[in-house]
């Protein structure tokens, strides 16, 4: 039985092995999709900043080229006005003449500011701002003396007027052109293109990996309806079972205590003193066999469950337990302390039988000639008292209902033996029981999630701290 459990066991923590790696495997393909979507929006948003960047760059650009061209038509303007007077001798040519200087002035300021942080730039504008001031002289040279004799040299500095103007905006065209191709056009495209290509392999591998899983966890959901399927037909043949034992196996019994009964009160005359003494263990052996059934069939329904949730009044319960008790709290002398209880949810049924069995077993194992005293108190406590099993329930609150006796106790070394059903510490000549009694405490504690701990010394009593766990607000 062992060994084949270990064959069983061992694929299993094959299988929980390569589940862990795969979903190791998923957590980094998941970890590496993050990064790259980090380093992407990363570029993103450096490809943002970099798009601004030119976009301020082409629009200074344009405004260093549209007021340089402005200057030019000014001075374009003026040396056709001064033409005009030359040829015709009529004023009305010589308005854009007369306010040259005006005009030319705020777009001159204007490109001084724009390109103050490029020196060739404010080289190219000194050489500009020359050339136009020796054209103004010229034009006012020739309207004043009315002579056409300038006008070649005045052709001659427009001429590099214009050159100058271009060598500026060539100059703003070409920065335009490094930034834009240089280092976004070209570099950018790379950059998303590897990711790219990096994020689709993962994403590709990732998607083999979860579709992977998925087939294993179909599989795993399959073989896990298949055992539900299984569980369920096994809970029909314990059933089945447990109606045989509560009814089928009890009858004979009953016929037997019966039986012997009769016997032994009509020939009780004709029987000698050791046919007395066989039936009375007959009946005794039937009486035990009975309880012992009762008492699995109480086991059997508290793992089977079934009972719905209530509040329950645990002082009201403890005083039923007390009065089913009466009979052997009177015959031994027993003292049962029952301090201030709580309301429980809980299973009412269960409640009662686990009660009962830690009452009747504080009285059972009592010290002979001695009177059981039975003290059951509760407070409300924190999780740290549970430490040791499980340090989850420090943060917790619990209801602690604590049974003490002054019986004949136990030692410390048994204290998860006594919990095994069926489990006795001493025999049935010394006391009486059936061992079952502390493994419904222990089955009623799990069904409402609480915990049962057991401390004793060996002729110093025992205690039984209930705890049950409060709802977290």
């Amino acid at each position: 039985m062992c060994c084949g459990g270990g064959v069983e066991i061992y694929p299993r923590f094959v299988e929980l092995i390569l589940m862990k790696r795969r979903l190791f495997f998923i957590i980094t393909a998941f970890v590496l999709s993050l990064v790259i979507t980090l380093s992407l929006s990363y570029l993103l948003y450096n490809s943002y900043v970099q798009s601004n960047v030119q976009n301020r760059r082409i629009e200074h650009a344009y405004k260093v080229i549209l007021k340089t061209s402005e200057l030019e038509n000014f001075i374009k303007e003026a040396e056709t006005g001064q033409r005009g007077y030359l040829l015709t001798n009529d004023s009305a040519f010589l308005q854009p003449y007369l306010r040259i200087r005006d005009d030319i002035k705020p777009g001159y300021d204007s490109l001084k500011r724009l390109t103050a942080d490029n020196n060739h730039q404010q080289q190219l504008l000194n050489k500009a701002g020359l050339l136009m001031n020796n054209l103004i002289d010229h034009f006012q040279h020739s309207v004043y003396l009315k002579s056409r004799i300038s006008l070649m040299e005045t052709k001659m500095n427009m001429d590099s007027l214009r050159d100058v103007f271009k060598e500026i905006q060539g100059e703003e065209t070409k920065l335009v052109k490094r930034s834009s191709v240089n280092r976004y056009e070209q570099v950018m495209p790379r950059y998303f293109t590897a990711i790219f290509l990096f994020a689709a392999t993962i994403i590709f591998i990732s998607f083999l990996v979860i579709l992977k899983e998925y087939r294993q966890r179909s599989d795993y959901q399959k073989q896990l309806e298949q055992k539900m399927m299984e569980v369920n037909a096994y809970n029909v043949e314990l059933e089945q079972i447990a109606f045989a034992t509560s009814h089928d196996l009890q009858e004979p019994l009953r016929r037997i205590r019966t039986f012997s009964d009769r016997l032994l009160w009509k020939y009780r005359d004709q029987l000698n003193e050791e046919g007395q003494m066989i039936l009375s263990r007959i009946d005794y052996s039937a009486r035990r066999m009975q309880g012992l059934i009762e008492d699995l069939m109480n086991f059997a329904n508290l793992v089977r469950g079934g009972e719905s949730l209530n509040e329950v009044d645990a002082d009201r319960l403890l005083q039923s337990v007390c009065e089913f008790l009466k009979q052997d709290i009177e015959q031994k002398g027993a003292i049962i302390h029952i301090g201030q209880m709580p309301q429980i949810t809980g299973f009412e049924k269960q409640l009662y039988l686990m009660f009962r069995a830690l009452i009747d077993n504080a009285i059972k194992f009592s010290k002979p000639g001695i009177p059981p005293v039975v003290t059951i108190q509760c407070v409300q406590t924190t999780g740290e008292e549970l430490s040791h099993i499980d340090n989850k329930l420090v943060k917790k609150q619990f209801i602690r209902i604590s049974v003490q006796d002054n019986g004949i106790g136990f030692s410390s070394e048994f204290t998860q033996k006594i919990f095994l059903i069926f489990q006795r510490l001493h025999s049935t000549a010394e006391y009486e029981g059936k061992g079952i009694g502390l493994a419904i405490v222990e089955r009623v504690m799990t069904n409402h999630s609480g915990y049962v701990v057991a401390t004793s010394q060996p002729d110093k009593g025992a205690l039984f701290n209930l705890y049950f766990p409060l709802p977290e607000s």
